[in-house]
């Protein structure tokens, strides 16, 4: 099997403003576009980047390459050299710039409500966004009755795909044209969410869902895909293809029965127990019940309803200045960090 692909992502990190132009000229020439976040090959004149090595692991997931460059006359040079020296060694660069890369692999999570209106949809989102910075990361709206996830966000008046526009088959869409055509949310992060432009009428069960299919094509590109699935019942399919499961669920036995369903189905998942005033059971009760390795309690949070009633939690999360704020920042960074660290 080809674990090579050409590099579909250039990042530019150079502080010569001589140099970064002469390397922009390059990538102008090839018909590159340099890009925000994660990339395939990183294009710098710090000493650093390389690591000693000529490569590094981007903050994003899979591998990366790291090309040094420099100016005519500065530096020694010597054949031992790893800087290519611009404007003389144009060809050498170009020549990284189209070599062969390792195709990059991504990774999936899937934020599963146990019972409705527990905020699973939040923390789709938080987590989305706290990703971004770093990852090439895609939110789809797997539930076949979200309506909404876009709506937090504040971006559903932007255009671009939606889930009923992506086919599910003929082994899904080209990943680089998925991203394109999904509404940008930040730089790093574009959602998939469902119209609500359909007939009043319409069974949203029915509608032939993308949703799977554009989170298999992210992954496979090297992308972050972090899914809203709703609830999961009986009859419907578990999150196997995930690398991480987190269940999110209340404080009640309600809350406590749905979320043990789920993780029975789904091994290893991650539990999070929203609480608030007034809540029958503990969270360690839930978490006992339930069987769950791991959990963790995320109270309720004014602050975060407020963003979300105003379609503002994406520029909240960003900034993450609030005390409530920080705290949905700090769970969403927590699991991101884990769902990295399966890949490496």
């Amino acid at each position: 099997m080809d674990t090579t692909t050409r590099a579909r992502t250039v990042a530019v990190e150079i502080t010569d403003p001589d140099l970064d132009a002469d390397v922009r000229a390059v990538l102008a020439a090839l018909a590159m576009e340099p890009g925000d976040g994660p990339a395939d090959v990183t294009v710098t004149d710090r000493d650093s980047a390389a690591g000693g090595g000529g490569a590094a692991t981007s903050p994003g997931l899979g591998p990366a390459r790291v090309v040094r460059v420099g100016a005519d006359g500065d530096g020694a040079g010597g054949d031992d050299d790893d800087v290519i020296r611009l404007p003389s060694g144009t060809g050498d660069l170009v020549g990284a710039l189209l070599a062969p890369v390792p195709a990059r692999s991504g990774a999936s999570v899937v934020v599963v409500g146990a019972v409705g209106g527990c905020g699973a949809s939040t923390l789709a989102a938080a987590l989305a966004v706290r990703a971004a910075p770093s990852h090439r990361t895609l939110l789809v709206e797997t539930d076949p009755r979200g309506t909404g996830v876009d709506l937090i966000l504040g971006t559903e008046d932007r255009p671009g795909l939606r889930i009923e526009d992506v086919r599910a088959d003929l082994g899904g869409p080209d990943p680089d044209a998925l991203w394109g055509a999904a509404p940008e949310v930040l730089p790093g992060l574009r959602v998939l969410a469902r119209s609500r432009t359909g007939p009043a009428d319409a069974d949203p069960a029915r509608v032939p869902d993308g949703g799977p299919g554009a989170v298999r094509a992210h992954r496979a590109g090297g992308g972050l895909a972090v899914s809203d699935r709703g609830g999961v019942d009986d009859r419907g399919p578990a999150c196997g293809e995930a690398d991480l499961v987190v269940v999110v669920t209340r404080a009640d036995l309600q809350g406590a029965v749905a979320a043990g369903r789920v993780v029975r189905r789904s091994p290893g998942a991650v539990l999070v127990v929203r609480t608030g005033r007034g809540d029958p059971l503990h969270a360690a009760d839930i978490a006992g019940s339930v069987g769950a390795g791991r959990w963790h309690v995320l109270p309720d949070l004014p602050g975060v309803r407020r963003a979300t009633g105003a379609g503002e939690l994406a520029e909240a999360l960003r900034r993450g200045r609030s005390g409530g704020m920080r705290r949905l920042c700090a769970l969403a960074d927590t699991l991101v960090d884990e769902v990295v660290s399966r890949e490496r």
